[in-house]
């Protein structure tokens, strides 16, 4: 089971470079032209496995204002899809849309006109929600519309009215205390401690979006799919670490300090701007940094070609990262001959209110994904999970269950995460 936390631990059990989504024109396995099904979308399920992870939990009378407002904001951040993936037996559930997206910030576009709708729609309950912060909150969140506004991006101030709206923006402090996801987010809008080759509003724009949608973390044209679902999962429980880890990467020094005391150098080929592997410069940022304390004791290069990045990373490599990440004592299991076995932890860890990184068989090789529920649909059990491709997945539970090669999971007990997420909460 726990195995030993050295970054350059290796097995034989390694999630493939093979499971990058590929941009348009770009090489490697792309994504095959959806193929539209005629059943309709199943209905959200609020919390961890929920249609949109930031729909507030338990929402009580007083809530629905909010609660109807951030899932018109998602039909837009994060739209519904119902379409069948043939080649991997998945059917995707929603699909964001790329945080870089041109149409973004073109005025013509559909997409920014309604947008920009929304942000005016929303503008009285954001002023409603604004006056429960205090002062030096409100200064720091104007300072953050601002420079989204400047930027010339209203999807980007929708989902930072989103984060608001859902009590995600200034609740809680990152691992180190260093600050909540608005003090992160403020530091970067002023420019504070940023290397020179970072285009400060292009960062604040993804890291905006990514924070609201989770989900639309997308690994690109990388094989970076086991770290990526590892951070995608550290978004969605503690948003302000993750922002912290971002502004970290894109610092003077480069230098990510992770909670266990590790410090990891930004790589030397980082892409500061787009080099066509469809991700957004926060992942071009930090996904290398991970790959490289994931992967053995190869040298990951992100530039250089598919044969020769040496991505991917071990179920211990990826362990170990894990570890680090969250200065806790996690665990995998790479048992493919008692599948039923790793089922049922995976069914476990849900229960208690945890998602389970899992590796699944994939092509020629395999891909991470992040397990986030189990639901029902038409009279069948799915799991529900998170691809870093940017999209929500549903697959159905045997199918998924014969072609898994291994899980991640958090060791801690119910009541030491319930009184985790109860002091996080209070900090």
């Amino acid at each position: 089971m726990r195995c030993s936390s050295s970054f350059s631990s290796s097995t034989t059990v390694r999630v493939s470079s093979s499971c990058t989504k590929t941009p348009p024109k770009a090489p490697g396995c792309t994504k095959p032209a959806p193929t539209p099904t005629p059943a309709p979308a199943p209905a959200p399920i609020t919390g961890h496995g929920g249609g949109s992870v930031f729909e507030p939990s338990k929402p009580s009378a007083s809530d629905k204002v909010r609660a109807q407002a951030v899932s018109q904001m998602d039909a837009l951040l994060n739209a519904q899809a119902n379409r069948e993936q043939g080649y991997n037996g998945a059917v995707v559930v929603q699909d964001a849309f790329n945080v870089e997206r041109s149409t973004n910030t073109n005025p013509k576009s559909s997409r920014y006109k309604a947008a920009q709708a929304q942000v005016k729609q929303h503008e009285a309950l954001e002023q409603q929600q604004l006056a429960r912060l205090s002062p030096p909150e409100r200064a720091r969140y104007t300072a953050v519309r601002q420079e989204l506004v400047a930027a010339n991006n209203p999807v980007a101030t929708l989902a930072l009215q989103k984060l608001l709206v859902s009590g995600r923006l200034e609740k809680g402090s990152d691992f180190l205390g260093e600050g909540s996801v608005l003090q992160h987010l403020s530091d970067i809008a002023q420019g504070k401690d940023l290397d020179r080759r970072v285009d400060r509003r292009t960062l604040l724009t993804d890291l905006v979006q990514e924070l609201a949608t989770p989900s639309a973390i997308n690994q690109g044209a990388r094989g970076t799919c086991a770290p990526t679902a590892m951070t995608i999962g550290l978004n969605i429980e503690r948003p302000a670490e993750y922002a912290r880890l971002i502004k970290a990467a894109a610092s003077t020094s480069g230098n990510v300090k992770l909670a266990n005391g590790t410090t990891l150098p930004r790589e030397k080929d980082t892409a500061f701007k787009d080099d066509g592997s469809g991700r957004a410069l926060t992942q071009r940022l930090l996904a290398p940094i991970f790959m490289e304390a994931s992967n053995g004791d190869r040298d990951y290069r992100d530039s250089a070609s598919k044969e020769n990045r040496n991505a991917g990373a071990t179920a211990r490599g990826l362990d170990a990262l894990y570890d680090a990440v969250y200065d806790h004592n996690m665990s995998y299991d790479t048992n493919t001959r008692d599948r039923a076995k790793l089922m049922d932890r995976i069914r476990s860890e849900l229960a208690e209110g945890q998602n389970v990184l899992a590796g699944i068989k994939y092509r020629n090789g395999g891909h991470q994904l992040l397990v986030t529920g189990l639901e029902k649909h038409q009279g069948k059990e799915y799991v529900k999970y998170i691809n870093p491709w940017g999209q929500e997945e549903r697959m159905a539970v045997a199918e998924f269950q014969s072609r898994m090669n291994g899980i991640n999971y958090d060791t801690r007990p119910a009541k030491a995460l319930i009184q985790e997420n109860r002091a996080f909460l209070a900090a």
